[in-house]
């Protein structure tokens, strides 16, 4: 039941309160484990370690979170609908190959200030040239709003195998909604089927998702698809990618690399350092929970990870965790 832990301990993290069928269907608990799982649920309610409010389970003390997913998943269905319209505008530009719904809207909750993510898939050799077509309609016509229309990740058809592996980016592959190019996204997980370490038997709903792209596109991508092109691509990246780091000379080398992909294959653009900020509390709070239960579940999510070297064996404090 460990994976119950952890998977509740990371939705904890954006103070979303799950239901026993979602740790179920998260956590790959057989249904056959139902009344095991419960049974579980019930004594870490009994002994304090969580919180149970109207078949909702959370580690924190503030039911209120109960009251927030409710209203969050009410406003999903909006959002849904203009994520699928800005979907459809996004699969019509020129080397677009899959467009897929990622960020909280993909999980079926919506804030009422939360962007719209995509994560977007192209042709080898244009991930730049699409990404500047992008960002030219987004100031153009949507005055730089990024309210509708958050596209800080790409990767070409070439490259669906991503390298970070932890609990982040497992979470965001494996929630992503493909609203173009249903196929390409069964690629994808093809191409991750480490996240099954994290999520073995969830599987996304596909309902959202189309396959057709305006013929017009054909046409477009057949008149861009020359060596002049190819130039463009390459000073797109490297003027980009100089334009990007000056923005943020703040950060080290290090810290930069952490919280940016710029590549010919990859662009990964989280400027608010969501992923770190994001996975140094999710192992704050392994650490605290892991030292309730008598567990060390933050040594097991890093085995898990990849990451081999050992934490202090007298933990006392979150203080000492690293991130995964």
């Amino acid at each position: 039941m460990e994976e119950v832990f952890r998977t509740l301990l990371y939705f904890d993290v954006f103070s979303y309160p799950l239901t026993a069928d979602e740790l179920m269907a998260y956590a790959g608990i057989s249904l056959k484990k139902r009344e095991e799982l419960e049974a579980e649920l019930q004594k870490l309610v009994e002994q304090g370690l969580i919180q149970e409010q109207a078949g909702y389970f959370f580690a924190g003390k503030d039911s209120c979170v109960v009251r927030r997913r409710i209203d969050g998943n009410s406003r999903v269905g909006e959002r849904l609908k203009t994520a699928r319209r800005y979907s459809k505008i996004i699969s019509s530009f020129p080397f677009v190959r899959g467009v897929f719904i990622s960020g909280s809207v993909s999980k079926g909750y919506a804030a009422p200030d939360d962007d719209i993510d995509y994560f977007i898939v192209t042709n080898p050799r244009r991930v730049w040239l699409t990404r500047s077509l992008l960002t030219v309609f987004k100031k153009i016509f949507l005055r730089n709003s990024h309210r509708n229309f958050c596209i800080n990740y790409f990767v070409d058809t070439d490259h669906l195998a991503i390298k970070q592996q932890n609990r982040f980016t497992a979470t965001e592959l494996a929630f992503l909604l493909p609203t173009y190019n249903r196929k390409l996204h069964q690629d994808l997980l093809q191409a991750n089927t480490w996240i099954r370490k994290y999520y073995p038997g969830f599987t996304q709903d596909f309902t959202h998702g189309t396959d057709r792209a305006p013929v017009f596109k054909k046409w477009v991508e057949r008149m861009l698809d020359n060596r002049l092109a190819d130039v463009l691509e390459l000073k797109l990246l490297q003027l980009s990618k100089r334009i990007i780091r000056e923005k943020h000379l703040h950060l080290s080398d290090t810290g930069f690399a952490r919280h940016f992909s710029l590549e010919p294959h990859e662009i990964r653009y989280f400027p608010n350092r969501q992923q770190y900020r994001i996975m140094l509390a999710y192992c704050r709070r392994l650490a605290r929970f892991g030292l309730k239960c008598g567990l060390n579940l933050v040594q097991k999510e890093r085995l898990r990870a990849g990451r081999r070297k050992r934490q202090p064996e007298n933990i006392k404090s979150s203080r000492y965790v690293r991130v995964l």
